[in-house]
């Protein structure tokens, strides 16, 4: 009979303790803020670009430009955002190829059109402020 009393009392108490851990005491990670902007190349949309957004502590956020140069970060899991505080930014244009099947097309890489001192030896830096829509836009020179 003790058996199934502790058994029982055991389970009642797993219960809640279960529900903490699946629902992630709500958290669902770090704080993080709401990032969006436009890159521009000489003045002209950049198409295609990669934009990364590097904290000094945590994981970095990034986002793929469209036709227009816009992007909307994305941190993981569906968060859209990045974490607060100063960010380092890298904005690259290189990709490899990526191979398709029978159900996906490939997509073809690309050579890298943008100078290092935007992507590789970035001088670009942003600060993402806490609980704010942040708008982050870029206007590189191609030159220099």
């Amino acid at each position: 009979m003790t058996g199934g009393f502790w058994s029982s009392v055991g389970l009642r108490a797993g219960v809640p303790l279960l529900a903490l851990v699946v629902c992630g005491c709500g958290s669902g990670g770090p704080e993080i803020a709401s990032v969006s902007g436009r890159v521009t190349m000489d003045g002209k949309p950049l198409a295609n670009a990669t934009v990364v957004f590097i904290p000094e502590n945590g994981r970095p956020a990034g986002a793929t430009t469209d036709a227009d140069g816009n992007y909307v970060l994305n941190f993981a899991q569906g968060r859209r955002g990045a974490i607060p505080g100063k960010n380092a930014i890298r904005i690259s244009t290189q990709r490899d190829p990526t191979p398709g099947d029978e159900n996906t097309k490939g997509i073809p890489g690309s050579k890298e059109t943008i100078p290092p001192k935007y992507n590789a030896v970035s001088e670009l830096s942003f600060d993402v402020e806490p609980k704010k829509r942040n708008v982050a836009n870029f206007d590189l020179k191609s030159g220099g």
